[in-house]
């Protein structure tokens, strides 16, 4: 099926398609002028059209320069995965395995007692 990063960069190219033809319309309506400082309509949206579509392109570019590199090596990787389904079922399993309730217990346990120790140590 592929991964969340392609499914995004899908996405992304079917919100960008549409922005670029509004903002081809706005120019040829003059609503948003090129070459002039100020457009030709005060409440003229085009000029945010353009730029989320100019964002999103950029966005789907960068998620498919990272290709396969591995996880981690891209802030974006904390919100959309480029890895397959699979192999990310496989690395939260193994995650969860570390996490164990078990050695959650005794790290939570180390933390009360120094917590204790110090509260007692304060009121002497």
């Amino acid at each position: 099926m592929g991964s969340p990063a392609s499914r995004t960069r899908r996405v992304l190219i079917g919100f960008a398609v549409p922005l670029y033809l509004l903002t081809a319309i706005s120019l040829a309506e003059g609503r948003l002028s090129l070459l002039s400082g100020e457009s030709p309509v005060e409440s003229s949206f085009a000029p945010l059209f353009a730029g989320l579509a100019i964002f999103a392109t950029l966005l789907q570019a960068y998620i498919g320069r990272l290709g396969d590199s591995p996880h981690g090596s891209s802030r974006l990787d904390s919100l959309v995965s480029r890895e397959e389904e699979s192999t990310m079922l496989e690395r939260l399993r193994q995650e969860q395995r570390e996490a164990d309730v078990a050695s959650m217990g005794s790290a939570w346990a180390e933390m009360e007692k120094d917590h204790l120790e110090k509260t007692l140590g304060e009121e002497e």
